[in-house]
């Protein structure tokens, strides 16, 4: 029973452990040195559990006694071997780590480090980023990278979530439920092409934005968030070619959410500079547009 007790202390300080991880600062611990890696976790997990194995059968080997009866001797008066003790931490652990990886697979984004740095295909590496940041729970509703060339805009990868879209539109004063009762399809293009035609207004006016940021000698705008009424969007320039101003090549990220909540908790936010922070670990493997 010592040893029952013995290996439900190692269990408990794990758990307090996890606990510490998950609260303090917000969850960062977490969310910076374990998230980037979590797809291992499972790996350790089966390797805990393998030597916990491995461990029982050397038990029964050297003891010349059954799986069942060794680990009965954790719950009788019998000193427990010291190999079943071992198997039975290496579990709990194993077991915390699986909980661990299941926590942050269920609560949290993918980690921008985990894309591609250098796939065979950009473009759907940046579909791939834009699609999981805008259907994850909270957060951005609608994303697209844009390419500007020679004054002409392309819009290289989107993502959006047709729902979240659609019920944050009946939020909205200005736009009525019928419409989107009767169409919900277009009701949601029609948003997002209000959308796009506002960040190509962002865009466009950016000499006017630098402008107004100039005195305080600080360079020119990069990333800027409308806090609006009802939610919020952003805009940020992943790349400028700062040598053909009079024909700039620009790589711009917008996104928008409808959710003011998800904007005045940060998460919006937060998950918008983590999709910027993915485009721009995308495309470290480019070395000419």
């Amino acid at each position: 029973m010592q040893e029952l007790l013995q290996a439900s202390g190692y269990a408990a300080l794990v758990y307090l452990l996890f606990s510490y991880l998950v609260s303090f600062g917000s969850g960062r611990p977490l969310v910076e040195w374990i998230n980037p890696g979590r797809r291992f976790l499972p790996l350790l997990a089966l390797g805990l559990l393998g030597a916990a194995y491995s461990l029982l059968l050397r038990g029964v080997w050297r003891y010349q006694s059954t799986h069942l009866e060794l680990l009965m001797q954790l719950f009788n008066e019998e000193k427990a071997k010291s190999e079943v003790v071992g198997a039975v931490s290496f579990t709990c652990f194993a077991l915390a780590i699986f909980m661990l990886f299941l926590w942050t697979w269920w609560n949290l984004p993918r980690d921008p480090r985990t894309f591609s740095a250098n796939p065979n295909n950009h473009v759907a590496e940046y579909r791939r980023a834009l699609r999981h940041f805008t259907h994850w729970k909270g957060g951005i509703d609608f994303a697209f990278l844009a390419e500007v060339r020679s004054g002409i805009t392309t819009i290289v990868a989107e993502g959006s979530s047709g729902r979240d879209i659609r019920k944050g539109l009946y939020r909205l004063p200005d736009v009525a439920n019928e419409s989107i009762d009767e169409e919900p399809l277009k009701a949601v293009e029609d948003q997002k092409e209000i959308w796009r035609k506002e960040a190509e207004a962002l865009f466009r006016d950016l000499p006017r934005l630098d402008e107004l940021v100039r005195p305080v000698r600080q360079g020119s705008n990069v990333t800027f968030c409308f806090d609006v009424q009802f939610g919020a969007f952003y805009f940020e320039l992943i790349e400028r070619d700062a040598a053909r101003p009079e024909a700039p090549t620009c790589l711009y990220l917008f996104a928008a959410s409808l959710n003011e909540h998800e904007v005045s908790t940060m998460t919006a936010g937060r998950h918008f500079y983590s999709l910027a922070e993915a485009i721009r670990y995308i495309r470290r493997g480019v070395t000419k547009r």
